[in-house]
């Protein structure tokens, strides 16, 4: 057995907290079969609600406490100096660490499985089977993606423990309630008799399932990833990349009707990946602890032609980046992107009318790469200083007033050519909008250079 899932084990479970569970769960099915006049569909709902706050509330929680949990109690050290791989560690910690949860919860689960029964509609038929099938698969996502945060975050908010905790449970709580269709708009719970995914239409439950399952399978895939980084072991960023052209892929699924009806133009394909990949760059970026002494490691290897070591020593941000830049290209050159892509690419600033008047709007895309370059930029400036901690707090806080209030301020005042300075603009010059980008840029590099080479001198120990 793996030793992290037995030690778990033996942490989680005791004889109290073996009949405390039973004993638990069966009063307040009892209470309901009472109160309800043995009803089965009330026992079934209410043992429904027991297992979802168990798995999607409690269970959250715990994941997302789990290696947390061992820094506060001083053993994560002991542990990653362990001879464990990442993979033994990361299931051992996600299965183990929450076990005594699932323990509770499949007690609700076996009773909502015997009001099915009972009710003259065994769990293995395919309704039944499918939707009890896809409780678990929440469950699991929701802990998964827990963990997941957690560990993201762990780098990022060591010091502050429950700040990273808490935010890990939300994170895991709203994965949870996408993939029960408990919001609208779930890309997990697709609810619908049928869906139409690229030149097929597929059953809609049978979808969803599935659907559940691959994202709860990249969940885990990438626990192990960043645990392959915990335990000290060279990762480069190719799973980010391959996790963004699935997405890409997914995504454009069910954009397939309208876009053969456009025509199938390769920039048609390209609008909502270029959205996407784009999205997936700001997040990595965010993420990743911007190390100034490894960025500094990145750029020798480069200058040195050591291509294998930097692979390893790539942030996560640059290959989805040039993802993007690619994209753009694409739909650059692509002949009509199409009403519904210039909507998209638009911005809420733009009303559709004035766009129909816009001058080399198809070198929008690849203005909004530059853009992208320069936020990066402001972002590995502010982290590359003194004040490194804060760096993304403060680099967020200007992109977010540069691209949303200042922005609809020159709006209101109708001084729209000034716009490009902050933000792009489809309906400015496009010159203006790649000279003020290319700027910005350029300056930023300098800037960002500069920062680099200070990292490099020792600075004077003051007495």
């Amino acid at each position: 057995m793996n030793p992290e899932l037995r030690r778990n084990l033996w942490l989680q479970f005791s004889l109290t907290r073996l009949l405390l569970a039973p004993v638990a769960v069966g009063a307040l099915l009892t209470l309901t079969w009472v109160v309800s006049d043995r009803s089965l569909a009330a026992v079934g709902e209410v043992a429904r609600a027991i297992y979802y706050l168990l798995v999607v509330l409690w269970g959250t929680r715990r994941a997302a406490d789990l290696v947390a949990e061992e820094i506060a109690g001083g053993t994560w050290d002991d542990q990653r100096m362990s001879a464990l791989g990442a993979w033994q560690m990361s299931w051992g910690k996600l299965f183990g660490g929450t076990s005594y949860v699932w323990y509770a919860a499949g007690l609700a689960f076996l009773a909502l499985a015997g009001c099915y029964w009972a009710a003259g509609t065994p769990p293995w038929q395919s309704g039944e089977a499918i939707q009890l099938l896809r409780l678990l698969g929440t469950g699991a996502l929701a802990q998964a993606v827990a963990m997941l945060v957690s560990l993201a975050l762990l780098r990022r908010l060591a010091i502050r423990r429950r700040l990273g905790v808490s935010l890990s449970q939300v994170a895991g709580i709203l994965a949870g309630l996408l993939a029960s269709g408990q919001l609208d708009g779930g890309i997990v719970a697709l609810f619908l008799p049928e869906v139409a995914w690229y030149s097929r239409v597929w059953d809609g439950e049978l979808f969803s399932l599935a659907t559940l399952g691959v994202f709860l399978a990249w969940s885990v895939f990438g626990i192990y990833r960043l645990m392959r980084v915990e335990l000290k072991f060279q990762s480069g960023p190719w799973a980010w990349l391959a996790f963004a052209l699935f997405l890409m892929a997914y995504c454009d699924g069910f954009l397939y009707g309208s876009i053969r009806l456009a025509g199938g133009d390769l920039g048609a394909w390209l609008i909502l990946p270029f959205l996407l990949v784009s999205a997936l760059t700001y997040l990595a970026l965010f993420l990743e602890p911007k190390d100034v002494v490894r960025y500094r490691w990145l750029g020798a290897d480069l200058a040195a032609g050591e291509l294998r070591h930097a692979w390893v020593l790539l942030p996560q941000w640059l290959p989805v980046y040039l993802l993007t830049f690619v994209c753009a290209i694409v739909l650059c050159l692509s002949p009509d992107l199409g009403s519904a892509g210039l909507r998209l690419l638009s911005g809420p600033f733009v009303s559709v009318e004035a766009l129909q008047h816009a001058q080399g709007l198809f070198l929008y895309p690849l203005a909004i790469t530059i853009y992208l370059l320069r936020d990066v930029l402001v972002v590995l400036f502010f982290n590359f200083g003194h004040g490194g901690r804060r760096g993304d707090a403060t680099a967020f806080i200007i992109l977010f007033l540069a691209y949303f209030p200042l922005t609809g301020i020159l709006v209101s005042l109708e001084m729209v050519s000034l716009i490009p300075i902050l933000a792009p603009y489809p309906l400015a010059a496009p010159l203006f909008n790649f000279a003020a980008a290319l700027v910005e840029c350029a300056a930023l590099a300098v800037l960002v250079y500069r920062r680099l080479a200070l990292a490099g001198r020792f600075a004077p120990v003051i007495a």
